[in-house]
């Protein structure tokens, strides 16, 4: 990223409307780009075969969104019913991107009973990945095919295309992009001094209402935007203002949504563990056709940062002409060096900052480079458990990745107009180059999915199922995680006949409180004591009861099922 003075665009009609020209061009090939690697099908609203038919978070985050919308409108508006013996919990919690969530909620009666969206969001998301970079990169070179080319590492950004089929609401990198946007506007003048007060706040308003990993990602850009308004422009006030409304709709849009609702823990294990490794900008981890993959630890793909061939060139010629803008300066290299801080001190300051930050939390306490540990860090049980709030820190390097991106490109800026052109032009060629298998595969695999059949298809179930109002899984295990697929075999079933679960796979659950509701009805299964319009479900077959006159126990469909008559 790049803070240095731009110029402004000539006039004209076509200059009057430049910048929105570059981010519909950005956009539009950044919605090619999704088309091209995942194919035009995955959008189709009633397309689930991908969803359902490969067992990922995806199928979570849309069984989470059935849930959600067959549930009455309430208050907080983004409250489930169903998916825990606990009560209702926020949409955000199965990851169901509430801004779309609501949107297709409210729509619900018109839409189809089958029916997502997430192929949809993955295509508008790399279309804003690639509209918001080409916006950014104009603001440093007001050319237009130079910031339209440029976009172009936005839209195809490797963690993005990673995300885009399980993590889908990840996929949202745009969403930091603007806040970079908003950085290099810092001295805009507005016709109501609110606005970057609104702007700011709106942003992080969405990133609530898209994915939690986005608000740190946001006020860590921010940073940058507070380090520039009050040593540059001297306006500690507009600051304090833009960081305290920012905080309040953060705070207020969670509230809405239900984000404190009910009495789950938001701390989980895993801090230090879901990490970025220090080779993470190198480590292509088997994606790349002529980069190997480098050594890492198990859960660090949650710090998957890997920039791309075609980036790394970009980089490389970037440090060059970096070194060359240097020499041409009178005197020596470190005079220039310092003569040119010292002209660009707190835009180097708010970079720093802000790289440093994002790159430090995201390699957390635990740095690694390949497969060793450098250095472990102690830190308080307080310090640890407010960082294991969002305990998979790795996913904090796309902000340095995006930042080291821009930077390599805005030097790439300096030189002549179409040699730039060119350069970022031949950098994406490679690029694309080096990922062209791994997006092969990809578009094999999503463009025409295998035909998804439901798992439970015994004509059993529907006897089962007559009278039953919960499916109760039993007993709970604490690495209930590792039955996702039994979830969402029965989360579909549960769905259509609007039954209620124990449990689900969340982001976040009253762990405890299942596992005791659980460990109570299992003991009262066991006693001859279970309740009729209950279908027991067990986690392992080994955990089944005797069957006998009271209760009767199926092995249906791979499962092991119990009920009481």
């Amino acid at each position: 990223m790049a803070f240095s003075k731009t110029t402004p665009p000539k006039k004209g009609l076509l200059k009057d409307h430049s910048s929105k020209v570059v981010f519909l061009i950005g956009a539009i090939l950044g919605a090619l780009t999704f088309i091209v690697i995942f194919g035009a099908s995955m959008v189709s609203p009633s397309n689930t075969d991908w969803i359902l038919g490969y067992t990922s978070d995806a199928t979570q985050h849309h069984l989470g969104w059935v849930f959600f919308r067959n549930t009455p409108w309430t208050f907080p508006i983004g409250l489930t019913k169903g998916l825990t013996c606990t009560g209702p919990v926020s949409c955000m919690y199965s990851d169901s991107i509430p801004l779309f969530g609501l949107i297709f909620k409210i729509l619900s009666p018109i839409l189809p009973e089958t029916f997502q969206f997430l192929g949809l969001w993955g295509m508008i998301c790399f279309a804003l990945n690639g509209g918001f970079g080409a916006a950014l990169l104009y603001r440093i070179k007001p050319n237009i095919v130079f910031s339209s080319v440029g976009s172009l590492f936005y839209s195809a950004f490797p963690p993005s295309i990673h995300r885009i089929t399980h993590h889908n609401s990840l996929g949202a990198i745009w969403l930091f992009i603007i806040a970079m946007i908003l950085c290099l506007d810092y001295k805009k003048k507005y016709k109501h001094r609110f606005t970057p007060m609104i702007l700011w706040s709106v942003n992080c308003m969405l990133a609530v209402l898209i994915h939690s990993y986005f608000v740190p990602m946001v006020f860590m850009v921010m940073l940058g935007y507070v380090i520039l308004v009050v040593y540059r422009e001297k306006k500690l006030k507009k600051a304090v203002a833009v960081f305290c409304a920012s905080v309040v709709s953060t705070l207020l849009t969670l509230f809405i949504i239900g984000g404190f609702y009910g009495q789950g823990s938001y701390i989980d294990g895993g801090f230090g563990g879901y990490s970025s490794n220090l080779n993470t900008f190198f480590d292509s981890r088997g994606f790349s056709k002529f980069l190997r993959p480098l050594n890492a630890f198990d859960g660090q793909g949650e710090g998957f940062g890997y920039l791309g061939l075609g980036m790394i060139v970009c980089v490389i010629i970037a440090l060059i002409i970096l070194l060359s803008i240097l020499e041409k300066k009178e005197g020596s290299f470190i005079k220039a060096a310092r003569g040119l801080y010292k002209k660009y001190k707190v835009e180097f300051w708010a970079i720093t900052a802000v790289f440093m930050f994002s790159f430090c939390w995201a390699v957390s306490n635990r740095i690694t480079l390949n497969g060793r540990v450098l250095l472990e860090i102690p830190l308080p049980r307080l310090v640890r458990g407010g960082l294991s709030i969002f305990r998979c820190s790795g996913r904090f390097i796309w902000v340095s990745g995006v930042i080291v991106m821009t930077s390599a490109m805005a030097l790439v800026s300096k030189l002549p107009k179409k040699t730039a052109i060119a350069v970022v032009g031949l950098c994406f060629l490679i690029q694309g180059l080096d990922i062209r298998d791994w997006c092969r595969n990809l578009h094999k695999q999503y463009a025409q999915p295998p035909a998804y059949e439901d798992a439970l298809q015994d004509e059993r179930w529907e006897e089962l199922t007559e009278d039953t109002k919960e499916i109760i899984f039993l007993p709970m295990k604490d690495a209930y995680g590792l039955y996702m697929q039994m979830y969402f075999d029965f989360a579909q079933m549960a769905a259509k006949k609007n039954i209620s679960l124990s449990s689900f796979y969340l982001a976040r659950m009253d762990l405890a409180s299942c596992r005791d509701y659980a460990q109570e009805a299992y003991d009262q299964l066991k006693a001859g004591n279970g309740r009729s319009d209950v279908l027991y479900v067990f986690f392992d077959k080994e955990d089944a009861v005797e069957e006998t006159d009271k209760t009767k126990v199926y092995e249906i469909d791979g499962y092991t099922v119990a009920k009481v008559k």
